[in-house]
């Protein structure tokens, strides 16, 4: 936990995380946090759209607790309602957008000759640099829909990446309706870019229309501390 940079906000965002957790739990659930991510591959094949990113995905990458965390979200049944996933990466020496074009190539270009990335990514993801975490592969089945429950997931998520990693930028890729009608900005992300990464043909599976969505360290620490706030208890 970086504390040092995190400041003197620590117990805000602890206070702001057992909020959410209370929210949760009050709806039912019961919550998991682990590192395991074959069980999270298992997780995923469990819920009904049985969706599994490749940035989560064992076989590009190796998961470790120093780097990458899952939350899982189970009803009384015990069956999946919600499941979402964090990385952190160490970017100082390059910008998101240079990532990108190494990283994305490598997930979805060269396994498919069909596919082809761009070099017009969003402008803002040339600037983010340092220790960035990529939150993704975020599920909730329909029936939890609506209740605000994927706002306190969603943000619970943000918070438990802010305490282990203090990240200079936590960021998104959002599909452009969902970001126009406001969800991006109820769930915590602060800061909008229409297009993410750049595709000239996109491989089936991936939307070529995603905006880059993001808060800084200092959005997610204010984050926190309106949970806490708004909090009636």
């Amino acid at each position: 936990m970086h504390v040092d940079e995190i400041g003197d906000e620590t117990l805000e965002i602890t206070q702001a995380v057992a909020v959410l957790e209370r929210q949760i739990r009050a709806a039912g659930l019961r919550l998991k946090e682990s590192s395991d991510f074959s069980l999270f591959e298992d997780t995923v094949r469990a819920t009904e759209d049985r969706y599994l990113m490749e940035d989560f995905s064992s076989k590009f990458f190796d998961l470790h607790s120093s780097g990458a965390f899952w939350i899982g979200a189970w009803d009384r049944k015990g069956e999946p309602v919600s499941v979402q996933a964090a990385k952190v990466e160490d970017l100082r020496d390059r910008s998101l957008g240079q990532h990108w074009q190494q990283q994305q190539r490598r997930m979805f270009v060269d396994p498919s000759e069909e596919a082809e990335l761009g070099l017009e990514h969003a402008h803002d993801a040339f600037f983010m640099r340092g220790r960035i975490v990529y939150h993704g592969n975020l599920w909730l089945r329909k029936d939890a829909r609506g209740q605000g429950l994927a706002e306190a997931l969603t943000q619970l998520g943000f918070l438990i990446s802010l305490l282990k990693w203090s990240p200079d930028y936590l960021y998104g890729l959002m599909a452009a309706r969902n970001a126009m009608k406001g969800f991006g900005i109820r769930v915590g992300y602060r800061r909008f870019a229409p297009r993410g990464t750049h595709w000239v043909k996109p491989p089936e599976h991936i939307r070529p229309d995603d905006w880059l969505v993001y808060s800084t360290r200092n959005d997610l620490v204010t984050l926190a501390k309106t949970i806490v706030s708004e909090d009636p208890e």
